[in-house]
Order: C-alpha cells, then sequence, then structure tokens
C-alpha cells in the first residue's frame, strides 16, 4: 500500500474564446468529452472532464470563453463562468501564446474573484517555435498567478509538468468519481454536443451562434439500432434553408457526421433522426434559454 495519500478536487479551465480549453481538457482527460471547433465561443456549458490515476483523481471543469456579453445567452454563459469558480482548487488560465499577454476587461473582473490559486498556460506553443514564456509574459501586468506553464495539447509538450502542478495544489480527498468515468455528463447532453458541433463547422458566418440542439427522444435496440430524435433549433425562418440545405442536402451531411462521432461515444450503431425549428430569439428570452438548460442570471445579474 502506498504511503503517499490520495489526492482529488478541482480544476476551472479559464480563458478567452478559441484559447485552446476544450483541447486541452480532452488531452488530460486523453478521450473526446468536450466539442471543439475553429469559430470562438463553442463551448456553452460547464463539462467536467474526468483524470483518474492510481494516486489521484482531478476534474475538469471546462468553462465558456471569457466575453462582454452582449445577449441574455451570453449573460448566462458568464454566470456559469462565475458559478464554476465555487469549490474550485486551483484555476488554469489558458492564454493563446500567439498573442499579446495581456487580460481583458472580462477578464480581469474574473481574475480578481478567483476563490484559489491561479495557473498562467500559454497554450498552443507548438506553433511558436522558441517560445519563451518569462519573455512573454515580462511586464504584461497578469496578476497574481503561481506560475507559467506553457503547453501544446496537439504535440504534448508540457502537459505533465501542468498535471503535477494541479495535483500538488488538490486537497487529500478520496476520489469523488468512479476512476472509470471520463465525464460526468450523460449519454443524451454528449448526443447533443456532437450535434452542434458539425453545426458549427458545417455552416457559415454566425448562424452556428443562433442554433440551439435538444435531444427528444432516445430508444435502445430498435432493429438493432438507438434511435435518437433531435432538434435544431433556430431564431429566424430565413435560416431554416441554411441548416436544411438545398434538398435536404446540408443536414445530411450534419446527421451523418454527427451519427459517426456518437456512435464512436456510445459504443452503439444509430438512427439519427434530425428535425429543424424556429423558435424566434431564443437567445434573448430567459423562459427559452432554461430550456436548453441555461441558467440566466438575475436581472441586473452580474455580482456586487
Amino acid at each position: 500500500m502506498s504511503s503517499v495519500p490520495f489526492r482529488s478536487g478541482f480544476a476551472a479551465i479559464l480563458g478567452r474564446p478559441n484559447a485552446g480549453k476544450s483541447t486541452l481538457v480532452n488531452a488530460l482527460v486523453g478521450a473526446k468529452v468536450s466539442i471543439v471547433s475553429a469559430k470562438p465561443q463553442t463551448t456553452r456549458d460547464r463539462i467536467r472532464g474526468i483524470v483518474s490515476h492510481e494516486g489521484y483523481q482531478l476534474v475538469l471543469i471546462d468553462t465558456p470563453g471569457i466575453i462582454e456579453p452582449r445577449d441574455r445567452l451570453n449573460e448566462a454563459l458568464m454566470e456559469s463562468v462565475r458559478e464554476s469558480l465555487a469549490g474550485t482548487d486551483v484555476a488554469l488560465h489558458l492564454m493563446d501564446s500567439g498573442e499579446p499577454a495581456a487580460l481583458t476587461p472580462a477578464e480581469l473582473a474574473v481574475v480578481q474573484r478567483l476563490p484559489c490559486p491561479r495557473l498562467i498556460v500559454p497554450t498552443k506553443i507548438d506553433a511558436r517555435r522558441g517560445f519563451d514564456a518569462a519573455e512573454w509574459a515580462s511586464g504584461a501586468g497578469l496578476g497574481a498567478h503561481e506560475g507559467l506553464f506553457p503547453v501544446s495539447a496537439v504535440t504534448g509538450e508540457g502537459l505533465d509538468a501542468l498535471l503535477a502542478a494541479c495535483v500538488d495544489r488538490l486537497p487529500e480527498e478520496a476520489a469523488l468519481f468512479d476512476p472509470d468515468d471520463l465525464t460526468d455528463r450523460d449519454l443524451r447532453f454528449l448526443a447533443a454536443e456532437a450535434i452542434r458541433e458539425k453545426v458549427f463547422e458545417m455552416t457559415g458566418q454566425e448562424l452556428p451562434y443562433a442554433t440551439a440542439v435538444r435531444v427528444e427522444e432516445w430508444r435502445d435496440g430498435e432493429g438493432g439500432k438507438t434511435y435518437i430524435g433531435a432538434t435544431v433549433y433556430i431564431e429566424r425562418e430565413s435560416q431554416k434553408g441554411m441548416i436544411i440545405g438545398q434538398g435536404g442536402r446540408m443536414i445530411r451531411e450534419i446527421g451523418a457526421a454527427a451519427r459517426r462521432d456518437i456512435e464512436e461515444i456510445s459504443g452503439a450503431s444509430v438512427f439519427l433522426d434530425l428535425r429543424v425549428k424556429v423558435r424566434k430569439n431564443w437567445r434573448r428570452r430567459d423562459a427559452d434559454l432554461k430550456m436548453f438548460g441555461y441558467q440566466p442570471p438575475r436581472a441586473g445579474g452580474r455580482p456586487k
């Protein structure tokens, strides 16, 4: 029996849109538990990725990108970021190494309220030959932190050092989840996210931001397949044709790509039945946001 105490706890993954948060979570977990896209603000929900080891369990909380909110949906996302910090043992603040080492006002507001140690994580260093973290951070006014941990989620460079730094800051506690779990999310949620990821990848301009996905029906074992009925919601009638495509081509391509990912996640053969519906201005309506699982802040929302 090892004399080294077991550690477990939570690490919040913070940063601007497209800083590489979801990619880092997937790399550390060793499996795809959070969707990724080249488009910013892909992550809308807090997603927990679980890293289990003989001596520790680290629960990574992937959060939406930190922005200045412009509608009720983004206000709800920023509220989710703030709520993620409660009970967190360490915060990983991701910053793109190809951008200046400076905090936006929205980032500063979050950083100033952190209840735990903060590690600064310059990302995508595989694209910056000879990257010098100390030089990058020099004189940048990054606020209080406990070290720079440059990483590449693509090559794996720096991941072991970052993981060790996180574990060092966890309390001595028993595991919080079964060691075989990779995430706390169920298959319905992961299926909806797989569909939304394909909408982000395959449609252009602002359309992905006006979409939400709900799995309405899930039936196992029909004809050897799992039947999944899901709806892609949009805000305007004029957007319907862009999602469906000429002769239904776009929605079929989205469905085929999402089905392959869902089958890999679930380990089952899947029949995916996609529908498209209009829910006018859903991003601005609190009742609709709650229907899609978001919790908008109270009027005047931001904590003082």
